[in-house]
């Protein structure tokens, strides 16, 4: 009986998701996405079990934790509520999704006959290899998912089961993941004291002003079309046995990331980053 690799996704409402769940599907993969929230990873789960179920020939080969948001801004900006839903969605969202699935995994992986390795596929993000201005909440978020996954995938090498962290690069205009940004930054000074108001009040409406009109117009579902990322999506998704971390990056990103490694003076290390995220001041 030949078998057919079932794999599950999260956050597939437009740009990143929508894509790879797309060109998943392309691959012959049985292919289940969904916009999941806390709420949902049981019935998501419950779903996924019944589908595997009704059809033996299947087999769970992956689950991809892609669900993310981010708010832009520095971190004294923003409010507690802001701060904790970047965790919950980007960290414990992710955690809470592979705690629900790992039982299967890991049985598959155990079943497994010499072919691809199951494997659980994390959504990192260059922010989390290298944190930005701007970006802290999201960048401890995205830094606790690569170590986890790493940790994740020394437990349970020893069954077959792999963990995959995958970085795709810069995309924010094929993504809703700032859709919001121009609204927030209202919620933001609204929070804000009046002292922090006088202080940081013209750059935070500078900023969302910028950042608002980066996304003013109308992102389609089907936005991404960039085959640089689906294609080493797909090597991480199919490969037997995959890479620790995939990793995508455009000229403009490798130059300034290796750059940012280099042992700089702080001064020059914060001009580079100046000029890299190109923000108004």
């Amino acid at each position: 009986m030949s078998v057919t690799r079932v794999v599950a996704i999260t956050g597939c409402d437009s740009g990143l998701g929508w894509a790879i769940a797309a060109r998943s599907a392309r691959e012959g993969i049985v292919t289940i996405a969904d916009v999941t929230s806390v709420e949902s990873i049981a019935e998501f789960r419950n779903y996924v079990k019944c589908l595997l179920t009704k059809n033996p020939n299947y087999k769970l080969h992956a689950i991809i934790n892609n669900s993310g948001v981010m708010t832009i801004g520095d971190y004294e900006w923003q409010t507690p509520a802001i701060i904790e839903n970047t965790i919950n969605v980007n960290l414990l969202g992710a955690m809470r999704v592979v705690s629900a699935f790992l039982p299967d995994l890991r049985c598959s992986a155990l079943e497994n006959k010499g072919s691809s390795r199951p494997r659980i596929i994390n959504v990192a993000s260059h922010c989390g290899l290298h944190p930005l201005p701007g970006f802290a909440a999201y960048s401890a978020s995205k830094a606790a998912v690569l170590g986890w996954t790493k940790a994740l995938r020394m437990e349970h090498m020893r069954y077959g089961l792999s963990a995959v962290s995958f970085v795709p690069g810069g995309f924010i205009t094929s993504s809703n993941i700032i859709s919001n940004q121009g609204a927030t930054g209202n919620v933001i000074l609204e929070h804000l004291n009046e002292e922090q108001k006088s202080f940081y009040g013209e750059r935070i409406k500078s900023l969302s002003n910028y950042l608002e009109a980066a996304t003013t117009r109308d992102v389609r579902y089907d936005s991404l079309k960039d085959e640089n990322i689906l294609e080493t999506f797909i090597k991480a998704l199919t490969e037997d046995n995959p890479k620790e971390l995939y990793k995508v990056e455009s000229w403009r990103y490798m130059f300034y990331y290796n750059l940012f490694k280099l042992p700089l003076p702080e001064a020059s290390h914060r001009w580079l980053v100046k000029k890299f995220l190109n923000f108004p001041e």
